[in-house]
């Protein structure tokens, strides 16, 4: 369906992904999950992130040395979205935006 990666991963959430890989000794094999979860009755869409091995209702994409994983249904709901990571004095965490709307989702530790 799609030939690249459906959405923007920024160099700092790229960093990031790649030390919690690193310091969780996330096993070879795994790659990034990116998918939706409890989309409510608004319309309002919810992003997870986490590490897993491929399944068969997955896409895999490469992304710079990363294995990004999605699957089939969550692959529209993501055109478009940049994935970011936050870091302030008051907040850390990674950050889905739509820069096609005025909305996000932050995944805050």
């Amino acid at each position: 369906m799609f030939n690249e990666l459906p959405l923007h991963i920024t160099p700092i959430a790229f960093a990031k992904i790649k030390s919690i890989m690193e310091a969780k000794k996330v096993p070879k094999g795994y790659g990034l999950r990116v998918g939706t979860k409890n989309t409510n009755s608004c319309g309002a869409t919810s992003f997870m992130l986490g590490f897993d091995t491929k399944k068969s209702t997955d896409d895999s994409f490469i992304f710079e040395d990363l294995e990004v994983l999605i699957t089939k249904k969550d692959l529209l709901f993501l055109v478009g979205i940049t994935l970011d990571y936050e870091l302030s004095e008051n907040v850390s965490g990674f950050k889905f935006e739509n820069k096609s709307s005025s909305t996000s989702n932050n995944l805050h530790s």
